[in-house]
């Protein structure tokens, strides 16, 4: 058990530390400058973005190898459903975030044409590779946690 907990701590560091990137890196250029602060302070975005990719850490550590609020059974079907969760949720993210991409490519034309600028900055762009890769990353490890 000792051996997953690492990895589940790791795959919510990586989580968490790969949706602050990709904000701050590219999403926060796609808004007005506080339109774009004002989305991702709500409560909502907070807590997809930095509690949610906690809450298997704690749910291993409440089970019973740890602090025993609960029994093995509870443990091991609340990590599974949020190891689920979660991976949906960044494959979910990263697909979204490759469209993005993609549409990006497939209308530069269409607006050299009409004279309107791109919703995301170059450098932002040049971001949204590497961070679109991370949460691909993210969930693929996600998904790895069910078969341990």
């Amino acid at each position: 058990m000792a051996a997953l907990l690492q990895w589940v701590i790791a795959a919510s560091v990586l989580t968490a530390v790969t949706d602050w990137a990709a904000w701050h890196f590219v999403w926060r250029h796609e808004f007005e400058k506080g339109e774009a602060v004002e989305r991702k302070h709500s409560i909502t975005s907070m807590f997809f973005s930095y509690i949610l990719p906690f809450m298997p850490v704690l749910a291993i550590l409440l089970g019973p190898d740890r602090f025993g609020i609960y029994d093995a059974g509870f443990e091991e079907v609340a990590s599974l459903i949020l190891f689920v969760v979660l991976g949906i949720l960044t494959a979910g993210v990263a697909m979204s975030a490759w469209m993005v991409r993609v549409k990006h490519h497939e209308e530069a034309n269409s607006r050299a044409l009409i004279d309107q600028e791109d919703t995301l900055p170059e450098h932002a762009l040049n971001h949204l590779l590497w961070t679109t890769s991370l949460l691909l990353i993210c969930s693929i490890i996600w998904f790895t946690l069910l078969t341990l």
